[in-house]
């Protein structure tokens, strides 16, 4: 939740409320509301300046403020898997792997549903009849969304689940339960930011934003959709899992490199059981964080 000085509020591990720090938040305030800054955000949207990014970040000179951004948000460097000197670019930093352990997974139950990756969670229980409803304040279309009227009309009063990355993240991220995944279906856009400071903008990106639709089959659910999205400065989404072969929950799906992203997990009506904490934050207006593994729904 926004308040009337931008800062965006959210409840962290211990139910704290808590401020969220916003990498670059002067700069987004500028692109996103100034009139000025507007014109050039019209040019770093594009898919083409996210890959001109991703290549800047790629490069050997760009490891040299891993250290800073480390201490600036205070990521515990101890989860690693390799040491922070072998990293050879910001980009191998940020699609950093984990030492196994580090992320507790629940396989003992099937019928739980583990977030997907570290993030901030906004949950909607239950899609409103007409398709719309009202994610951080700005209307969303699930027709729009999945590109897909018959598919969008399959998840009418379905559940929605909303999981933020953002850039100090850990940035893989998983498959929420075990699972049969199809191959990924593109849907072209924008790259605008996913941050709630541009919400209130009238800016969509989980609509407009470029991202790429995945079917989840299972013997406990019905089909699920897990749809990745890209954002502003998102070199790529890479995906590493084989489409239609089995997948252990909290396997890895794929990871983003540089920039914040959204994971988004879409069930049938009547399908899940939202762990009641998350309902009640996101009522409020309020996202929870999350970690990759965590519990946050049940089969009903």
């Amino acid at each position: 939740m926004l308040d009337k000085k931008n800062n965006v509020f959210f409840f962290d591990q211990n139910g704290k409320l808590v401020k969220e720090k916003i990498e670059k938040k002067t700069f987004l305030s500028f692109i996103y509301k100034n009139r000025v800054g507007c014109f050039f955000r019209r040019i770093l949207n594009k898919p083409f300046v996210s890959k001109i990014n991703g290549f800047i970040q790629n490069r050997f000179f760009s490891k040299y403020k891993i250290q800073s951004f480390i201490k600036k948000h205070n990521i515990d460097a101890l989860e690693f898997e390799k040491n922070i000197d072998e990293f050879k670019s910001f980009n191998d930093f940020f699609t950093r792997k984990l030492k196994p352990g580090c992320r507790a997974i629940d396989q003992k139950n099937n019928s739980s549903i583990i977030s997907p990756a570290d993030s901030k969670l906004f949950v909607v229980p239950e899609i409103s009849s007409n398709l719309k409803f009202f994610v951080k304040g700005c209307e969303f279309c699930l027709e729009k969304f999945l590109n897909d009227k018959k598919l969008a009309r399959e998840y009418e009063s379905g559940s929605l689940l909303v999981f933020r990355l953002a850039p100090y993240d850990y940035h893989r991220f998983h498959f929420p339960f075990n699972c049969l995944p199809s191959e990924s279906r593109i849907v072209n856009g924008l790259y605008d930011s996913v941050n709630p400071l541009i919400f209130n903008q009238n800016i969509k990106p989980l609509t407009e934003n470029e991202r790429q639709i995945i079917m989840l089959k299972s013997d406990i659910f019905s089909d699920v959709l897990m749809v990745i999205i890209g954002a502003m400065l998102v070199g790529k989404i890479k995906l590493t899992y084989k489409p239609n072969k089995e997948q252990q929950k909290g396997g890895e799906c794929g990871f983003f490199e540089f920039g914040a992203s959204s994971i988004v997990l879409l069930f049938k009506k009547d399908e899940i059981k939202i762990e009641p904490k998350f309902i009640q934050n996101s009522l409020h207006g309020f996202e929870t964080a999350v970690k990759m593994g965590q519990v946050v729904a049940n089969k009903s």
